[in-house]
């Protein structure tokens, strides 16, 4: 493969992990409000300011060390300067992720063997924010799960080759969003519980959800928490939703400490990014459930309380990892990494020990790259791809 082929995959790569990793819609208002941030003077952009994009009433007040904190109200808080308010205008859009994908695979020559599945691909992309994708796709699992054995056993093991099959392969290469598959986890973990307290409870509900008149699969979750939140069985759905958060957490720590292939940079951050992106589900699945437990009827305090810290709790991870994922499509080109690789390079011969807390704040706050980058940008390791050595 060309250098110039690998750019073009590696860019392709990092928009389609971004356009899947929750749905379409919210990458895309993501990337443009992105889009308009970029368009600010560097000055603004540094850490310390508050924001608020022209004609929305909140805020966003991102502080030393890169971290940001969204202010739904929009009020500033006691005592801050009103001047570090930068306000966001909205510009001319940018194109679209979906546009600057197409266009990545619209430059595939015609002649090439494989051109015909590059169309399927530039079809299933178009076809994937549509409601009516989502029908189908839920229309198809409620089929296949309704011809399943009405044993609790059989359609468990259904449900997990499914949650293995989505997170594992269509999320990957795009034929499903991040809500897609955390729906299909969420059903999974949901009848995990229930079969241990009734298999025959398990199966006759799966049965019912199998007949629902639904529009998307993560609908099909949202009605099972419902319904066993009626029959008082708020154990099993904690249960169920505590594990997704801890398979979410796991992944993550897999991913950042994770081993990649020595001698081949490239492949590192592909390989990272693509587990970072398998983590979304279970946090999305779990963020969801604790959001709907919390608004359930006739609530404890000491339930409203717990649902809404693991709901908060599990969003902030979940804001992490879609961050991560949007830092990626930011630095598509790797040309800040190789900016931030010249500060250290010129801290290290002053200050080594400010070499390192920025080199801290870039990998664990601002870039959220995996632990092995702390030693590429200290001098050490292997060159990224697209990042030249500093100095």
């Amino acid at each position: 493969m060309s250098d110039q082929s690998w750019v073009a995959g590696d860019r392709y790569g990092a928009f389609l992990r971004f356009y899947v990793a929750t749905m379409p819609q919210a990458a895309e208002d993501g990337w443009q409000a992105m889009q308009q941030f970029e368009r600010l003077s560097p000055e603004q952009k540094e850490p310390g300011h508050w924001y608020r994009y022209t004609g929305q009433p909140g805020l966003i007040e991102v502080q030393a060390d890169h971290s940001g904190e969204w202010h739904a109200d929009g009020k500033l808080p006691e005592g801050v300067d009103p001047s570090l308010v930068v306000e966001i205008p909205p510009g001319e859009p940018a194109p679209t992720l979906l546009d600057n994908m197409l266009a990545i695979l619209g430059q595939v020559p015609a002649h090439l063997p494989n051109h015909a599945e590059i169309v399927q691909i530039m079809d299933t992309l178009k076809d994937l924010p549509t409601p009516e994708r989502s029908a189908r796709l839920v229309k198809g699992f409620q089929q296949t799960l309704a011809s399943v054995p009405p044993v609790a056993e059989e359609q468990i093991k259904f449900l997990e080759q499914a949650s293995q099959q989505m997170v594992g392969t269509e999320l990957l290469v795009g034929r499903a969003r991040g809500y897609d598959a955390a729906g299909v986890l969420m059903v999974t973990a949901i009848a995990r519980e229930l079969a241990k307290l009734s298999p025959q409870a398990c199966s006759a509900l799966l049965a019912k959800a199998a007949a629902w008149d639904l529009v998307a699969i993560d609908e099909m979750a949202s009605r099972l928490i419902e319904g066993c939140w009626g029959l008082k069985l708020s154990a099993q759905l904690t249960a169920a939703l505590d594990s997704l958060r801890g398979q979410g957490e796991k992944t993550i720590e897999a991913a950042r400490k994770g081993s990649y292939p020595e001698g081949k940079p490239e492949l590192l951050l592909e390989i990272y990014y693509g587990s970072l992106l398998q983590a979304v589900p279970y946090l999305l699945g779990a963020n969801a459930g604790y959001f709907k437990l919390s608004k359930a009827p006739n609530l404890s305090e000491d339930d409203l309380d717990a649902f809404t810290h693991k709901a908060d709790t599990s969003e902030e991870k979940l804001v992490r990892m879609t961050t991560a994922l949007q830092y990626a499509v930011q630095d598509v080109d790797r040309s800040r990494l190789a900016s931030k690789r010249a500060q250290v390079a010129a801290l290290l011969k002053s200050d080594p020990k400010k070499a390192q807390a920025l080199v801290n704040e870039i990998v664990d706050l601002e870039f959220f790259y995996p632990p092995v980058f702390k030693a590429v940008l200290m001098g050490g390791g292997a060159t990224p791809v697209g990042a030249s050595p500093a100095g």
